[in-house]
């Protein structure tokens, strides 16, 4: 059985978002599996160059947030928000 470590539980999201690469590159879909106030677990369509900070956007779900990558599991992503400076 797999032990909860999260602090805040996730909400179901099942929606499309918009990762915008802070370097620049060009905007990628994902989707977004599950969210909470502090990040979101994300699945790529195919093999996707991994890029470490971005903006991340879904208006279905209310989220524009600058987020960091904390793990990566091939097409999976788990990613945190952070403050813009960061």
């Amino acid at each position: 059985m797999t032990v909860e470590r999260r602090r805040l539980r996730r909400l179901d999201g099942f929606r499309i978002g918009h990762c915008l690469p802070a370097d620049g590159r060009a905007e990628t879909e994902c989707l977004i599996w599950n969210h909470n106030e502090q990040g979101a677990l994300l699945e790529f369509t195919a093999a996707t160059q991994r890029f470490d900070t971005f903006r991340l956007r879904c208006t279905e779900l209310g989220i524009d947030a600058p987020c960091r990558v904390v793990w990566q599991d091939g097409r999976e992503w788990g990613v945190e928000y952070v403050e813009p400076s960061e």
